[in-house]
């Protein structure tokens, strides 16, 4: 295996994958916080909505920081990866074996967003990119950063193909998407309890008891 590289090289998500998450959180949470102190300032209890708005926003802004310093790093030595929760995980590029790239539909329409599974000698995954988040132009820089053998799937896949032929390197959640969707459920109830209770002034004396 011989390095492409000549000079280290840093790989940044998409600009648009901070839009859309901008766009999401401000769509999500501001109607809400809106309707909120519609009914809490009439009680009196608009303080506790103001004190759950900058809990949230604290929130927002953490991960708006983690966000920012998603990266990856080439060079000739192999592959710096920052992720959301991952800091600083080096891949030997000796450990480095080969390349696969498939082609997944968006949920039910024709569009496609490449996936890119770097593989040990033995199958482990080293290093994971979704289309969703990294440009094709950032996977293709990977894919030959190292001149390892690259394998592209002829024709795009579903996600039900994407669970039945790769299930030993994609995520938990990929593979049960009912369990991503319960998990989904259950964190909205309790937030939503939380809320109710952090409103009402019987619901927090009952909490706090």
């Amino acid at each position: 295996m011989t390095s492409q590289l000549v000079h280290s090289r840093t790989l940044r998500p998409s600009a648009q994958l901070f839009i859309q998450s901008r766009t999401v959180a401000a769509a999500s949470a501001l109607p809400v916080f809106a309707a909120m102190l519609w009914f809490a300032i009439p009680r009196g209890t608009w303080p506790r909505v103001l004190v759950a708005i900058v809990v949230v926003a604290a929130a927002y802004l953490t991960a708006i920081y983690l966000l920012s310093r998603v990266r990856i790093v080439l060079d000739r030595d192999g592959i710096t990866e920052n992720g959301f929760f991952v800091h600083q995980r080096r891949i030997s590029a000796k450990r480095i074996a080969s390349v696969v790239i498939v082609r997944v539909y968006r949920g039910q329409s024709l569009d496609t967003a490449q996936q890119l599974f770097i593989l040990d000698a033995t199958g482990e995954l080293l290093l994971r990119m979704r289309g969703q988040y990294w440009s094709d132009e950032n996977i293709g820089a990977v894919a030959g950063a190292y001149g390892v053998p690259v394998r592209r799937a002829s024709e795009p896949i579903s996600r039900a193909e994407l669970r039945e032929n790769y299930a030993d390197v994609i995520f938990w959640f990929e593979k049960w998407p009912w369990l991503k969707a319960l998990c989904l459920v259950g964190a909205i109830a309790a937030l939503s309890l939380v809320l109710i209770a952090f409103m009402s002034v019987d619901g927090l004396v009952a909490v706090a008891g």
